[in-house]
């Protein structure tokens, strides 16, 4: 469930697979080492046997992610993920059977609250949450204290603190049809909302006491010595992943068959709290609300236009049937793939998986995503005001592999961005002096659908965006009209030899090349179809496909620009500091526990004063910078 974004996640799995590595013996290949076998429900298995030692690389990847989604309904691939932690009937319970009128009240509930919010609409919403906000701040110390994190009894105070006022604050009764309009009680409707919620906390708090045994998947995986137990959420698809011991292939068949086949969605309300409480922190990410808005400008129909954690208005409307009725059409086993990678015999790895995974029926077959973006007329320019520093991103609408022209693209990228030699490392970072970094030259958001070439970089000081942006297009020119040289694409050529080498090199990324053949392009030995073909592109076929497609009408440029909140300048110093880094501090954040995020959150919204949000704020700045995520100047 470490799902900071995308590129997090990736880069989790390269450099787990680098801590692993085991080169294969010289000469040998990979594909030769490879076992497909197809269970009669239509799940795939890949397997490869390695006894270089005695542990084993197990996931799981089901075809599904954010692109599968729709309006309504983004971010529940995310939320399922979270959810798929939660246990079975088997796991994480005491008692399964007594949960289920807890489940089934905590539904009535939660359902009961979202159709409130909706006939109140958002507007009366958010001013009566402000009210509340107000009232809570009102509440006595003792009050508080009595009540500590019990959020039952936070709503059961604060709905009756509001009905025994004699008179509400006039910022409520002057405001037009917010109390009452034609006949209907909106403040009354807010009141039940919140008792509905009230009783949403008071059945989990019992549930909990009573039946749940928290995190005991977790504590099985951990208890029988595996490491790297996580998942992740891309656009196309959803990984479960684990090593361990080669001796708990067994264990870890019979837990992941159990989830696919019985997962209960229970604490769901309270989750889909801690995803939403991932979503603020993205939309206070200056780099995520700029990478949110310039893909949601680029793509008119490709689903990759709306974030893997999805819209906070849609993530606040999905109830558990729907998020259950989401799991039974894309986890069945007609939609996964799994692989397994270590000291394991194939045969056995057969019986098992006819064993524990072939019972789970099949579901009906997902339609695919036929829906391609159209050419694109003209450029397109946004621009994102922020506190944070400036910077910039540009795109170019590309085709993807197996079209040729997607192969061109893939050895250009290298030329253009791939490590110290490369053309916008040396000319506008090294010889210019135009960006803080080197600037970042990669495929995005993802690669199964229509996607973009992209182009990142932040000015150095005293430079500016449009400096650093038209300094960018005169080495894209040089690509357009120059063929690069041959020493240019061997060395490219080479470098891909040897990621092939170190990707290769160890079971989880054996298994990461086999899934991603899988899922990108229906057959894991396309993959290595692919790095062969690419060997064969040529200089001329490089600044064929630049000049096609790196034209102004195919661009779409994104700017974020500095500005200062009022009062910067002449403000608290201290105060300016941690916004200068704020953007490393949400960083910092998000590499703690989901737990911890959901608390930090939580006790941000209780905070009553200025003074004690600027007190936490400078002990989050304080932890992030001892654990090297800020330096100031100097250091």
């Amino acid at each position: 469930m470490n799902r900071t974004g995308k590129t997090t996640f990736f880069i989790v799995l390269f450099l787990a697979a680098a801590v692993f590595m085991q080169p294969l013996a010289e000469g040998s290949k990979l594909e030769e080492k490879v076992e497909k076998f197809e269970l009669e429900n239509g799940m795939k298995f890949l397997v490869v046997q390695r006894d270089e030692a005695p542990v084993m690389f197990g996931a799981i990847v089901m075809d599904v992610g954010s692109a599968n989604e729709r309006t309504n309904i983004t971010g529940i691939s995310h939320l399922l993920e979270h959810m798929m932690f939660k246990g079975t009937k088997m796991l994480g319970t005491k008692n399964y059977e007594a949960e289920i009128p807890y489940i089934e009240k905590t539904d009535f509930l939660g359902e009961r609250s979202i159709e409130l919010r909706k006939e109140m609409g958002e507007w009366r919403f958010e001013i009566f949450e402000d009210f509340s906000k107000d009232v809570i701040s009102g509440f006595s110390v003792e009050e508080t204290s009595e009540m500590g994190t019990d959020k039952s009894s936070q709503n059961i105070l604060l709905v009756k603190k509001i009905r025994a006022m004699e008179t509400l604050p006039d910022s409520i009764i002057e405001k037009d049809y917010l109390l009452e309009d034609d006949g209907t009680d909106y403040l009354e409707m807010y009141l039940e909302y919140r008792t509905a919620w009230a009783g949403v906390y008071s059945l989990l708090t019992e549930q909990r006491k009573k039946y749940i045994v928290n995190n005991e998947l977790w504590e099985l995986y951990q208890n029988n010595g595996a490491r790297f137990l996580n998942a992740g959420t891309s656009y196309d698809f959803t990984l479960y992943f684990a090593y361990l011991p080669a001796n708990r292939l067994e264990l870890w068949m019979v837990a992941e068959s159990d989830r696919m086949d019985t997962p209960v969605f229970r604490e769901f309300w309270t989750e889909r709290d801690v995803v939403m409480e991932e979503r603020r922190l993205g939309e206070n990410d200056p780099d995520d609300v700029l990478t949110e808005s310039f893909y949601a400008a680029a793509f008119k129909a490709c689903p990759y236009k709306w974030p893997i954690v999805g819209w906070m208005s849609d993530i606040r409307t999905i109830d558990r049937r729907e998020l259950a009725q989401y799991h039974e059409m894309y986890y069945s086993p007609n939609n996964a793939t799994a692989v397994i990678v270590g000291d394991i015999e194939v045969e056995q790895v057969k019986k098992m998986a006819v064993k524990y995974f072939e019972p789970i029926p099949a579901q009906s077959p997902v339609a695919p995503i036929e829906t391609r973006e159209p050419e694109q007329q003209g450029e397109i320019r946004i621009e994102i005001e922020h506190s944070a520093n400036p910077k910039l991103m540009i795109g170019y609408h590309k085709p993807n592999y197996p079209d040729p022209e997607g192969l061109a693209f893939s050895i250009m990228i290298d030329i253009l961005g791939a490590g110290r030699t490369s053309r916008l490392y040396k000319s506008i970072y090294e010889e210019q002096e135009l960006t803080a970094g080197p600037p970042r030259i990669y495929t995005g958001p993802s690669e199964r659908y229509d996607n973009l070439l992209v182009i990142s970089a932040e000015p150095r000081h005293p430079h500016t965006l449009k400096e650093v942006e038209e300094a960018i297009y005169v080495e894209l020119e040089k690509i357009k009209e120059e063929l690069v040289t041959e020493r240019e694409i061997e060395r490219i050529k080479n470098s891909i030899n040897a990621n092939m080498v170190r990707s290769i090199g160890s079971n989880l990324g054996i298994a990461f090349q086999l899934l991603m053949g899988e899922i990108y392009y229906g057959d894991y030995t396309e993959m290595f179809r692919m790095i062969d073909k690419m060997k064969m592109v040529k200089a001329e076929e490089i600044r064929a496909a630049a000049k096609k497609y790196l034209t102004k009408k195919n661009r779409v440029v994104a700017h974020r620009v500095q500005v200062k909140e009022e009062g910067e300048e002449s403000g608290d110093a201290e105060q300016n500091l941690m916004k200068k880094y704020q953007q490393d501090v949400i960083r910092f954040i998000k590499s703690l526990p989901k737990q911890e995020q959901m608390e930090i959150g939580k006790k941000y919204e209780s905070m009553r004063s200025e003074k004690e949000m600027m007190e936490f704020g400078k002990e989050l700045f304080e932890r992030a910078k001892a654990a090297g995520y800020i330096k100031e100047k100097g250091e």
